[in-house]
Order: structure tokens, then sequence, then C-alpha cells
């Protein structure tokens, strides 16, 4: 079995952030085996530990910020990118800043000091996710997909289109980490001339400059578009018409955009707080989406699951009434998925539509209900003697029929429970495609006065 690793000795950073401009300064310390990844915020009075984990993440806007108590560090993804290559595993990071120096652009500089200043290996083994069946994520309001395949060791395999000159459609697969510092480290963070004026005006990419970023130019840019933002870069801009670059910076690699993506997945799925077996396919991903992947992948490699006698011990739903066949993954307290097999002998099919078998939309809905009975797990008190009654459907559409041999796939999240009420959004699926969703709440009632 592999072992835990962390750093021999410290290793210390210095520079500007590249979307609010500070400079800051990082100090890597070893930590003790099983800590983890965790950001020190010292220039504070009381300093704010922040684990580096997916319920940590605060902000997707460009980068990756996590958070607690009010307090944030901003585009942690090119240092978790080097770190998880590495595979370290625990590591103590001092910054005394809101955001690590961005450097050249790539992870390229973390990787090398870090790897020069030596590994330790530790007496822990590793942990990891280890994937033992397909898992899909479709982003239902763009064409982002991601799913990651069972694999023997960890790979990616990442599908772009930008809208750039010359670069276009681009794919690259990273077929293990031991490529990472020659395929992947030194790609670079990337934007495009006409993103810069929506950067600015978000108050963005305020330390964003030609030394730590690419530019790439579309078909229809020109001189006048390069004279814009001449004084925003404090910089003399060359404009050359053969060039798909900003003053002709040279690409790394030729596909380096996509290079560059692939890094920043690896930084933003390092969140999960264990390394991953299993090859990963996305195309067109990026920081939301990244994160939204990692919390399904942790959520279906939990051990937050029951089958359908265990059901009737949290619910007090009965056949023909208990929709829900299985639990098959989720947080405690924060997400639950669950599972219906609908089957020709489904009671409901005999009188709605019995020529055209269709499952009545309002049973979706509560089957999903059902589901979000176990949300009630780490929020209330006495779970063996409470229930939620669904109380209130805030919205809900239905996408697409679902029929005898559809496998329902239904995944609850609670999004704030207040006063004995929770508010959540569901959605269910089938073949990995979405047929209905619903925002509801349900309250939290006694199961004597049911």
């Amino acid at each position: 079995m592999d072992k835990q690793k962390t750093i021999s000795s410290e290793i210390s950073f210095s520079g500007i952030g590249l979307h609010t401009g500070e400079k800051s300064n990082l100090t890597l310390k070893p930590l003790k085996e099983n800590s983890g990844i965790i950001f020190k915020r010292v220039d504070i009075d009381e300093p704010v530990y922040i684990e580096a984990l997916l319920e940590n993440v605060v902000s997707t806007n460009r980068g990756t910020a996590i958070g607690k108590k009010n307090v944030k560090i901003y585009t942690v993804e090119h240092l978790l990118s080097a770190l998880y290559a590495l595979e370290i595993d625990n590591l103590l990071i001092e910054i005394d800043n809101i955001e690590p120096p961005i450097l050249d652009g790539s992870s390229k500089i973390f990787f090398n000091n870090i790897l020069n200043g030596g590994l330790t290996e530790q007496l822990a083994e590793r942990e990891y996710y280890k994937i033992s069946e397909p898992i899909h994520y479709y982003d239902e309001n763009s064409d982002i997909v991601l799913k990651i395949l069972p694999s023997k060791e960890f790979s990616v395999t990442f599908e772009s289109d930008f809208p750039f000159k010359d670069i276009g459609k681009q794919k690259f697969t990273l077929n293990s980490l031991s490529e990472y510092i020659k395929e992947i480290s030194s790609a670079r963070t990337f934007c495009s001339l006409d993103e810069i004026s929506y950067l600015k005006k978000d108050n963005l990419a305020k330390g964003g400059s030609l030394d730590n970023a690419v530019i790439f130019l579309s078909e229809k840019n020109t001189k006048d578009d390069i004279s814009k933002i001449e004084e925003y870069l404090g910089r003399n801009l060359i404009y050359d018409d053969s060039s798909n670059t900003v003053n002709n910076t040279e690409l790394r690699y030729s596909d380096e955009p996509v290079r560059h993506k692939i890094l920043d997945l690896i930084g933003d799925l390092s969140l999960l707080g264990k390394p991953i077996i299993g090859h990963i396919h996305s195309y067109k991903s990026g920081h939301k989406s990244n994160v939204e992947f990692g919390k399904l992948i942790k959520e279906m490699n939990s051990n937050f699951k029951f089958n359908k006698e265990e059901i009737k011990t949290i619910i007090p739903h009965r056949e023909p009434f208990l929709l829900i066949d299985e639990i098959i993954g989720g947080i405690k307290g924060s997400s639950v998925i669950a599972k219906k097999n609908v089957v020709n002998s489904d009671y409901f099919f005999e009188g709605h539509f019995p020529n055209n078998p269709i499952m009545p939309g309002v049973l979706i809905l509560e089957s999903m209900a059902q589901a979000s009975c176990f949300l009630s797990f780490n929020n209330v008190d006495n779970t063996d003697q409470k229930m939620m009654l669904l109380s209130v459907i805030n919205s809900s559409k239905f996408i697409k029929k679902v029929i005898p041999g559809d496998e329902l796939i239904l995944r609850v999240k609670l999004i704030k429970i207040r006063l004995g009420t929770a508010n959540m959004e569901g959605i269910a699926m089938v073949n990995n495609k979405i047929v209905a969703k619903a925002n509801f709440m349900a309250t939290i009632v006694d199961r004597n006065n049911e």
C-alpha cells in the first residue's frame, strides 16, 4: 500500500495574487499524518485554519476560493494541483494575505521548488476514492459534461472549445500523474482579449499581466482593441495580425489552454481530500462544475447507503406507497441520492395512461420527498422520534417522461434548515439525463402526531 507524504522542510513563495493583485507570502510546513492540506491565515489577530476541502469552497468565479468564519483565500487551485501531482497528503500552508501568488501563471514553480525541497514518506497508508462504477455529471444550464470511469490509476481526458484565433477545439489526455511535470505543470492561465473588460468590471485579474497569463486574440480583434486595454495592463502592447496572442506570446504547448484546464481540474478535485483512482472525462468544465462534480464523487463513494428494509426503519412509508428502493449515496445531513426501479407492476400504471404507461410527475416529487427524509441526519435531534412532511412546492418542472424499465435516480440537496423547516432542491435523472427538478420545503414533526 502507498504511504502518506509530507514535505521534508519548510518552503516559501512570494508574489502577487492573480485576481486581487495583493502581495502575499506563503510558507509551506510539514504536517503529521492524517492531517490533510490546511491553509492558515496568519495576517489576522486570531489565525484562521481553512481545510482544503469541498465543504469549504465559497466561490468559483474565475477561480476557486475557500473560506471559514468570513475569512477567505482565493485562487487556490494552482498550488493544490501541484500538491496533488506530487502526492502530498499532509501540509500546513501559512499565508499572510487573501490569495497565493500567481507566479508565472502555471504550477511549475510550485511543483519544482517543492520537489527540490524533498518529500517525506509517513507511516500511515493513503486512502483513495477508488471508482468502481461510472459517475456522470451534467450541467443543465450549459453543455458541460463530466464523468469518471473505473481505471487502475488516475488519468484525465479533457475536451475544450475556445473561440480564440487558431485554437478552437482541443483535446488532451494525461495518462498518469507521472506525466504531470512534463505535460501539464507549465501550462499557464489564460483569457481572451475580449474578456479583459469583463474581468475589470468584476474587479478581477488585478494582478494579471503578460508575465503570468496568456491573452488570446479572436478573429474579430483589431489594433484598436489592444489600445483599450493597455492602460489596464500598464504597458504598451504589440498587435500582430499574424499572431493569435497579445504581444506575440509564445505558447509553451500548441494546446496550452486545454492542458491548463486539466491543471485547474486536478486542483479543484484535490478538494475531495483523498486521491482518486479513476479516469476522468471532461467536456468544457470550469471551476463551478469541477467542484459540483467533486461533491457528486464524494456522495457516490460514501457509506451513506440503505437498502429497502433499512429505509423502512427511517421513514414510515410502506408499499405500495414506499416509492424509493435504495439510498445509494449522499453526505450525511447535506445531500442524498436515492434509486427507484420503475417497473410495469408499479400500482400507478394501472390507471395512469394504462395503454401508454407514464409515471405521474407528482409521484416523482413524492419520491424526492421520501429521499429528503434522510437529510434529517445531523440536522434533527432524536431522529427516531421525528419525521419530515412535504409542506411547500416552490417550483417544479417535468422535462421527460418516466416509463417502465427506467432506473430513476433522485438527488436531493439541503439548501438550509430553519425553525424546523428544510428548504431543498431535487433533481430526477434517467440514463444520466435530468427528467424532473424541483425546489420544495419539508416540515419536521413528531412521529406521534403524524
